[in-house]
């Protein structure tokens, strides 16, 4: 009776992530709505790290099931579509002294309301893609990485936004991210990271050096390096075309992702 309990118990620990993912995703929400922004962006990142135990867990101890598969990506939707999508509307386009520009508004609420589309069609794509392309990359922006881009840019600036200058940008960073999410640019999933390799200490340094900046001024770092995630596959487009020789083979259809 004991081991089936014990069973049972491990069973539905991933989905206890799952739902504590959830309910980070919904305390954004009410957070943004009593304008404590920088709380809600926090709770965004709180739910990221939610979202990685949960699948981890269920591979460690064999628990992984339709059903958990099924909740993950509903939750998903909740915690990186539609409480970050609520948090930058609320953050940048509401602001008292952007009453007198009602076109702002509209235009956060649209905004807003692409980038959870996006999302929810980012995950659609992932759940029907899963298997059949590399793990090394993923096809589009992941949405938790588009989420953790809108929370940074709230942790740095963590009182909202009042200028309508600035209002503009946040609204191009939101449709760009969000298109992003979308379009077909290989984001590299660092999976096939090696910390046995000969470059593993490389790597550790960039690790200790990441966290040594979080630590020092977590909202400027995080920025700084989802921004940098969020262009990487330009920087890597540009890369492969300077570094290309005449006469280099091109890599053939299967490696491109499906």
């Amino acid at each position: 009776m004991k081991k089936f309990e014990l069973k049972k118990g491990v069973f539905i620990l991933p989905s206890l992530f799952t739902v504590s993912n959830l309910f980070f995703g919904f305390s954004s929400m009410v957070l943004a709505q009593r304008g404590e922004y920088r709380l809600a962006g926090a709770m965004i990142f709180i739910a990221g790290l939610m979202d990685m135990l949960d699948g981890r867990i269920a591979r460690l101890t064999g628990t992984e099931s339709k059903f958990g598969a099924e909740l993950d990506s509903i939750v998903d939707v909740v915690s990186f579509g539609v409480a970050p999508a609520f948090l930058v509307y609320h953050w940048a386009f509401t602001g008292a002294d952007l009453n007198t520009f009602p076109v702002i508004r509209r235009l956060g609420w649209a905004a807003a309301f692409l980038f959870l589309t996006c999302g929810a069609l980012r995950l659609a794509r992932f759940n029907i893609q899963k298997g059949k392309i590399s793990s090394r990359y993923f096809v589009g922006l992941p949405i938790p990485a588009g989420a953790a881009m809108i929370a940074a840019m709230v942790l740095r600036f963590p009182h909202g936004v009042n200028l309508p200058f600035f209002s503009y940008l946040v609204f191009a960073l939101v449709v760009f991210t969000a298109l992003m999410m979308v379009s077909r640019a290989r984001y590299r999933s660092f999976k096939d990271v090696d910390l046995k390799s000969k470059a593993s200490p490389t790597v550790m340094v960039a690790i200790a050096i990441l966290i040594m900046g979080i630590l020092v001024s977590p909202s400027t770092v995080l920025s700084l390096a989802f921004g940098l995630y969020l262009i990487h596959p330009f920087g890597n487009r540009l890369f492969l075309q300077t570094e290309a020789r005449p006469g280099q083979e091109k890599p053939s259809a299967g490696d491109e992702p499906k």
